[in-house]
């Protein structure tokens, strides 16, 4: 099982940066829809701060733990699904995305107008120079989502600028089921 299981990255307004799976995540939740469906509820529901120094940490979906975290002067959060409880390899995710999103080309960006060439540059930096650096020193960085590209929790600023995080992945989710249950028709 890799560590990194799932990545989102989202703005203080629900707006998505990044989300993606990167091992059986999005399998165990076509499997147990009513995983990544609960997990989309719950997460909607939260307000961006529960009270003077409550915050969300860590729930546990299946065998993956997702940890939270909020970063950046600009409020963006991060969640990340690893397959074991690691705080601080969570941390060092964290705190790589969180250089990115600091940069001058990232920082005060306003997500809702974004064109393909900053998501590109954003993707790149992510999964060629943060999630690396951040996984080193634990088995290193691999996307073994068995989906690639087509995960139907993959989405990015550019794709949905409009839409929530939340909106987003259960768009694509919502559009990849409907293909899978027409091909079991048509067998």
């Amino acid at each position: 099982m890799p560590m990194l299981e799932y990545l989102m990255v989202y703005t203080q307004s629900g707006l998505p940066i990044y989300s993606k799976c990167y091992g059986l995540f999005c399998k165990t939740a076509f499997q147990n829809p009513e995983l990544l469906t609960g997990f989309l509820s719950a997460i909607e529901t939260i307000p961006p701060t529960l009270s003077d120094g409550l915050s969300l940490e860590s729930i546990k979906m299946g065998p993956t733990q997702m940890r939270f975290n909020k970063t950046t002067p600009d409020g963006h959060s991060i969640v990340v699904g690893l397959g074991e409880d690691r705080p601080d390899v969570a941390a060092k995710v964290f705190d790589e995305i969180s250089e990115i999103l600091l940069k001058d080309e990232f920082k005060g960006f306003d997500w809702s107008h974004i064109n393909s060439d900053i998501m590109k540059s954003f993707e790149e930096q992510l999964l060629n120079r943060a999630l690396v650096d951040a996984l080193g020193d634990v088995g290193g960085f691999a996307d073994e989502c068995t989906q690639g590209d087509m995960c139907p929790i993959h989405t990015n600023a550019f794709v949905h600028q409009k839409t929530s995080i939340w909106g987003a992945v259960k768009s694509r989710y919502s559009a990849m089921k409907q293909r899978m249950m027409a091909k079991m028709k048509g067998s």
